[in-house]
């Protein structure tokens, strides 16, 4: 079966397709407010055909959302142009773990999809750092269920903030500079900005390490930024840009026969 999996950020969303437990493709795009609905299908039926991939055979659609108002757009996209009704990510569905949070209804679907397909693939404890709009911090038990996170504003968001209130400050590449104590402005705000934020979540990630007292916890990065920021700290063990889009797709084939027996 042909399953497309769709996770829509505040800034961008990530649309896949799986066929036969296998991402054979995946793109990135603007969360857009102001396309329409047949926007939305004009540009995902281009993306296909681009990849040699038969709409036509996608078969089951699944949603993981933070945004709304897009999910309403995704789902009708779905309903009008493929004729499936999406499956959306929630805490009522079959995940595999607990939830032991106060409020797990508030857990964001990314978040969800995230603690599915990082107790699936690695050893727990773990703790997944999400590098989106905002960087999310979530944590895993040895049992492998969800205990609780972290967020903080994200790389790019912070980045932009700054760069937003203060006029004498312009848009950067998001780079580790070749030295910390900066010589220019570009320089000073790399370093502030990049190697900052990688001491964050250096400083987090070990604060939440030592409430597991001597267990060795693991640590997956995601997001935008993962790989390029694996690549300066030894406190990330993993970067898998994709494992959201595997969280999407392991939820929808725990919930299958529900999909199946669905109204």
């Amino acid at each position: 079966m042909t399953l497309l999996v769709i996770d829509i950020g505040n800034t961008n969303t990530v649309i896949g397709i799986y066929r036969n437990k296998t991402l054979v493709e995946s793109w990135r795009l603007i969360s857009s407010h102001t396309r329409t609905v047949d926007e939305f299908w004009i540009m995902e039926k281009l993306l296909c055909s681009d990849a040699g991939i038969n709409t036509g055979d996608i078969k089951g659609v699944i949603i993981s959302s933070v945004v709304p108002e897009l999910t309403k757009s995704f789902v009708k996209m779905s309903q009008k142009y493929l004729s499936v009704e999406p499956v959306i990510v929630g805490d009522s569905l079959n995940l595999g773990l607990k939830l032991l949070i106060r409020e797990p209804k508030q857990l964001g679907a990314d978040r969800i999809c995230n603690a599915v397909a990082a107790r699936k693939m690695y050893t727990t404890p773990l703790i997944v750092v999400d590098l989106g709009t905002a960087t999310t911090f979530d944590v895993l038990d040895k049992k492998g269920d969800y205990i609780g996170g972290a967020i903080s504003p994200g790389l790019l968001t912070g980045s932009l903030e700054l760069i937003k209130k203060a006029s004498q400050l312009h848009e950067i590449d998001l780079t580790y500079p070749e030295n910390i104590i900066g010589k220019t402005t570009k320089e000073h705000l790399q370093s502030g900005i990049f190697v900052g934020h990688i001491a964050m979540i250096e400083g987090l990630v070990n604060r939440i390490k030592k409430e597991f007292a001597e267990t060795p916890v693991m640590v997956i990065a995601t997001g935008g930024y993962c790989q390029e920021l694996q690549k300066h700290t030894p406190d990330i063990d993993v970067a898998n840009p994709n494992l959201t889009l595997e969280g999407l797709y392991l939820i929808y084939e725990m919930n299958r026969s529900w999909i199946a027996n669905k109204p």
